[in-house]
């Protein structure tokens, strides 16, 4: 076939096409090809309206989820805070504590309202007793933890002083109540070794509130002088200038009287200790009146605090409660003010009439003998029952 044949007769139609129109009148139409193959090779697989359609799903999905973990788990945490009496488990900017102590109902106090301030984590609870039966001491405190629902551990410390000879009575306090059976038990390592280990692995400082005679620490000590440089702070109840309450030495008091040995590396440990002394405690006397208020507060708390102190009122007649002092001066210094010294402890002729043995000496600090303590001089004493009211009517 002639080529030129073609572009002839391809000519000729466009040709007849044009006189076509013209006289239709009409624009031709091009067919538009509409396989819809063609057209989906030339268009992307999703949009991009569509991915970000799928992403908001997926982000909002996410956030409820979030959002009803975050509901679920504060939820839990309020049920526990509720069960341990206000104690949270692994507490965020809480002050890590330990706290000794003897079998004393004001010991129980102190405790309930450090934990009730919801101001400290409470570690763990260690017992001492130079003077009573260490088994019947924890045991008192295991039933107080049940009564309380608190949620702590304790740890079984020194039955005896550092150096003393002493043989402890079977002693049982009256707490004008009985504490409930319970399955709780002490921990399996003793209160020193508890006390070396948590400072000494502690992430945060330790803060120490001793309440009873000083043998667990000062064992700690001697255990492992290296905890030292990772004590926050260390608070003392115990030692008097001028009104103690020793039969043997009426210049002494009772947490130092037991164990002058211990308390004298205590005191020159390093570390400027705190030390409220009788000389406050014994203006924090109960009354009538605030026997029948707190019974009236109708809390587990002003409960505990009104039988406890009922209790040591028949047993000592007495209605001090000198523990709770740390507890709240560490919550508000304004409570007591406080003096340097640097004291030291007669060690000479324990339990001989007369003898001052576990008289606290007070010196003025010089370049010589640098300031060892800070001892209590006064109290507000009514800051300090507005402080503890607040806190017994809390839990």
């Amino acid at each position: 076939m002639d080529p030129n044949q073609n572009i002839i007769e391809l000519q000729e139609n466009i040709a007849d096409d044009k006189e076509n129109q013209t006289n239709n009148n009409e624009p031709t139409k091009i067919p538009v090809k509409t396989n819809i193959e063609e057209i989906k090779e030339h268009k992307p697989g999703i949009q991009l309206t569509h991915i970000l359609l799928i992403t908001l799903i997926v982000l909002v999905t996410a956030g409820i989820i979030v959002l009803i973990v975050f509901l679920t788990k504060n939820e839990q945490k309020e049920e526990n805070k509720e069960e341990n009496g206000g104690q949270q488990e692994t507490p965020e900017g809480k002050i890590p504590m330990i706290i000794d102590v003897d079998e004393g109902g004001d010991d129980m106090i102190a405790y309930l309202l450090a934990n009730n301030s919801k101001k400290y984590d409470i570690l763990g609870i260690t017992t001492v007793s130079a003077a009573y039966t260490l088994d019947n001491v924890t045991k008192v405190w295991l039933g107080f933890l049940e009564y309380m629902n608190f949620d702590a551990k304790v740890y079984r410390g020194e039955d005896h002083p550092l150096v003393r000879n002493t043989t402890p009575e079977v002693f049982f306090h009256e707490y004008n109540m009985t504490f409930p059976p319970t399955n709780k038990t002490i921990e399996n390592i003793s209160a020193v070794d508890f006390m070396v280990n948590t400072i000494k692995n502690s992430e945060k400082k330790i803060t120490l509130f001793l309440l009873a005679p000083l043998t667990n620490f000062a064992k700690a000590l001697q255990k492992d002088g290296s905890i030292r440089s990772n004590i926050k702070e260390i608070i003392i109840m115990g030692g008097t200038k001028a009104d103690g309450n020793m039969p043997f030495n009426p210049k002494a008091e009772y947490n130092i009287y037991q164990d002058s040995d211990a308390a004298n590396i205590v005191f020159n440990c390093g570390i400027k200790i705190k030390v409220l002394g009788t000389d406050v405690t014994h203006k924090t006397e109960f009354d009538d009146a605030r026997y029948e208020k707190y019974k009236n507060y109708n809390t587990r708390s002003a409960n505990l605090t009104y039988n406890v102190m009922k209790g040591t009122f028949y047993t000592w007649n007495d209605n001090y409660v000198h523990d709770p002092v740390t507890v709240i001066y560490h919550i508000n210094n304004n409570v007591i003010k406080l003096k340097d010294y640097y004291s030291y402890i007669n060690t000479t002729n324990p339990d001989v009439n007369g003898t001052d043995y576990g008289t606290m000496n007070f010196l003025e600090p010089s370049d010589v003998l640098k300031a060892n303590i800070q001892y209590s001089e006064s109290i507000d004493i009514d800051l300090y029952w507005e402080t503890f009211d607040k806190l017994v009517q809390s839990y």
